[in-house]
């Protein structure tokens, strides 16, 4: 399910935890065109699983995605 864009982030979804409940959101920086995630991987380390199991590229790399919508 989308989420509604804010400030800074478009695009935004969320993604499940593979090791817990938890939901992380995920999201393209609308000045910088780089994806982040909320987890706390991403925010250590600039890249993560759950933007690598979309096929999304960490370390604060531009992205464009081809993005479905109905």
């Amino acid at each position: 399910m989308a989420l509604p864009d804010n400030d800074q982030w478009q695009f935004r979804f969320h993604i499940k935890s593979e090791s817990s409940n938890r939901l992380y959101t995920i999201a393209q920086h609308k000045a910088k065109k780089h994806w982040g995630c909320s987890c706390p991987g991403w925010k250590i380390h600039r890249t993560c699983k759950h933007l690598a199991a979309v096929g999304i590229p960490g370390k604060e790399t531009p992205f464009e995605p081809y993005i479905i919508t109905d």
